[in-house]
């Protein structure tokens, strides 16, 4: 099997037909250029040039090898700069973890940074909720997570805040309060039916909503996981909600969503973010290209 030095020779040769010209381009004595020709033509079983005192040419059999050399030369050149670009990071493939509620706010402005920093890596997106994407993460099947809750005490995870907000309360139109001027106070909410969060898969908006309740005696009349569905019940009428502000761009019929009266200590019990999140250890140039691309700076979210 020929090897891609004797056909860098060989179509060194080819172009200047003289061996001591391409061996001078080729930064080698003609010698060695010659056993390499000489060793292409033993291993090929055919004679590539017709060599005379005065003159080289190709023969028949050498100007078919000289378009395939060609080929199988530039396709090296690219393979080993895809190689390249992938150990960078510039190319490659990243899986991004998301929940429901990241897709409203964060998930849009990330990927167009992405777009515009790393535009030809490959992005595999997976919509899970915050402890499926952990999980996920810790055995290599996410490389990024966006997620509400970011592990602070496990040494394999990093983190990186990306967005802030507060929650607010999502209100059927037809609502008592829907219609009030200025924030709505907590105390009147809860003399209202609520549409609360139910565990495992919504662990971290129960802590806040509870924590924000505190001892109010508030009537939960439905649990569920997602945003998306405890918005879809406040449209049928059933109750009150809290959520992030941002799940007004989600825009559900018979939804109104409304700032909260909040004190200082409420305030803090109602801030929710978003995080990123990723293992130490990943051994994906990609994700450290993307984390680069992201910077420091908090992301655009309108």
């Amino acid at each position: 099997m020929f090897s891609l030095e004797q056909l860098r020779g060989f179509v060194a040769v080819a172009e200047h037909l003289h061996f001591g010209r391409a061996a001078q381009e080729l930064q080698m004595t003609q010698p060695p250029l010659s056993r390499q020709i000489q060793k292409l033509e033993t291993d090929l079983g055919a004679q590539l040039f017709d060599r005379s005192n005065r003159s080289v040419a190709l023969t028949p059999v050498g100007e078919l090898l000289l378009d395939r050399a060609r080929q199988l030369l530039a396709l090296a050149e690219r393979s080993r700069e895809a190689v390249r670009s992938a150990a960078r990071g510039d190319e490659g493939s990243l899986t991004v973890g998301f929940t429901a509620a990241s897709s409203i706010s964060v998930l849009g402005p990330l990927l167009a940074r992405f777009r515009e920093h790393i535009p030809r890596i490959e992005i595999d997106l997976r919509e899970r909720v915050t402890n499926q994407q952990l999980a996920e993460i810790e055995r290599g099947a996410i490389d990024l997570g966006l997620v509400r809750n970011a592990p602070r005490q496990d040494p394999a995870m990093q983190a990186r805040e990306l967005f802030v907000e507060h929650l607010a309360a999502a209100l059927p139109a037809g609502h008592p309060l829907a219609d009030d001027e200025g924030p709505i106070r907590l105390d009147d909410l809860a003399a209202h039916p609520m549409i609360g969060y139910a565990r495992p898969d919504s662990e971290y908006f129960v802590r806040k909503t509870q924590a924000l309740l505190g001892a109010r005696d508030v009537q939960v009349a439905f649990q569920v996981s997602q945003i998306l569905s405890l918005l879809a019940l406040v449209g049928m009428g059933l109750g009150f909600g809290l959520v992030p502000r941002s799940a007004e761009h989600m825009r559900v019929d018979g939804v109104v969503i409304r700032e909260l009266d909040l004190d200082p200590g409420d305030a803090a019990h109602a801030r929710v973010s978003i995080h990123a999140v990723w293992s130490r250890d990943s051994r994906n140039p990609a994700l450290w290209r993307a984390l680069e691309a992201l910077g420091s700076s908090p992301l655009n979210v309108s």
